[in-house]
C-alpha cells in the first residue's frame, strides 16, 4: 500500500525536546495527506520507532515507507532519530535513555490541533518496537503498539503485559525474532495478535510492501472503529 496518483504526502521536518532532564532536541519527519482540509481533534496519530541506533535512523526503509503508507491511510505519522543519530543531539544508551525520547515524540504529536488524543498508536521495528513496548507500559494515551521482529534476547517477564491492543510482526526465517520464540511469549501476553511476512529476515528487507500492508490494515480498523 503506497503512496497513490490520488494521494499527495506533505512531509515536514521538526524537532522536537525529549522528556527528562536535561532534555536534548530531537529531529523527526511529521506526514499526512497534503489535500487534508480542516481535522481538529479527528486523526489518528502514530509515532514509528526505528531499529538499533547504532546502525539504523528514521530512513530505516520500513518506517519510511510505514509513515507514508499510514499517511496516504489518513493518518498523522511521526518518525523520528534517537538521540544521538542523525541530528538528534544526545548520546545513544542501548534502550536506557531511549524511552524519554519515545516521551517527547508523544507530547510533540499530542500538541497537533488535528490530532484525535484517544487515538494515539505506537509502532516501533527491531530495537524500536523493545522501545515502544517499554514505553507503552506506563504511557496509557498510548491506545495500540506494532511491534515488528522485537529482539527476543531483549525479552524480560513484564514486557508486553499491558492491556492495550498488540500486533506482533516477524519475518520468517527471522533470525532475532524468530516465530518459533516469538509464540511461547505472545501466549502469556493479553491482547495480542501475529502476523508472519513468507519469506522475509529480521529486517524484512525486500518485504517492507507485505509488512506495510498488514500493519496499515491493522492500524485503520482501529484508527476508524470507535472506542477503541
Amino acid at each position: 500500500m503506497g503512496e497513490s496518483a490520488e494521494t499527495a504526502i506533505s512531509e515536514q521536518r521538526v524537532s522536537f525536546p525529549s522528556a527528562g532532564r536535561p532534555p536534548v532536541s530531537l529531529e523527526g519527519m511529521l506526514a499526512r495527506q497534503a489535500t487534508a482540509g480542516a481535522a481538529d481533534g479527528r486523526l489518528a496519530a502514530a509515532l514509528l520507532c526505528h531499529p538499533q541506533p547504532a546502525a539504523s535512523s528514521m530512513d530505516d526503509p520500513l518506517i519510511r515507507l510505514l509513515a507514508r503508507d499510514l499517511a496516504v491511510a489518513g493518518l498523522l505519522t511521526l518518525r523520528f532519530n534517537f538521540r544521538g543519530v542523525g541530528a538528534s543531539e544526545g548520546q545513544q544508551t542501548d534502550g536506557r535513555l531511549e524511552p524519554l525520547d519515545i516521551a517527547g515524540g508523544v507530547e510533540y504529536l499530542l500538541t497537533q490541533p488535528e490530532v484525535n488524543p484517544d487515538k494515539l498508536c505506537l509502532i516501533g521495528h527491531a530495537f524500536g518496537a523493545f522501545m515502544a513496548l517499554t514505553y507503552a507500559a506506563h504511557d496509557p494515551r498510548v491506545k495500540v503498539v506494532v511491534a515488528v521482529s522485537p529482539p527476543i534476547f531483549r525479552v524480560t517477564p513484564d514486557l508486553g503485559r499491558f492491556a492495550q491492543p498488540k500486533l506482533f510482526v516477524t519475518g520468517e526465517y527471522d533470525e532475532v525474532s524468530p516465530r518459533h520464540k516469538l509464540e511461547p511469549w505472545l501466549e502469556q501476553l493479553p491482547n495480542c495478535g501475529l502476523r508472519v511476512v513468507s519469506g522475509a529476515r529480521h529486517l524484512l528487507r525486500d518485504a517492507e510492501p507485505a509488512a506495510s500492508a498488514a500493519i496499515v490494515k491493522f492500524v485503520t480498523r482501529w484508527a476508524t472503529t470507535p472506542g477503541v
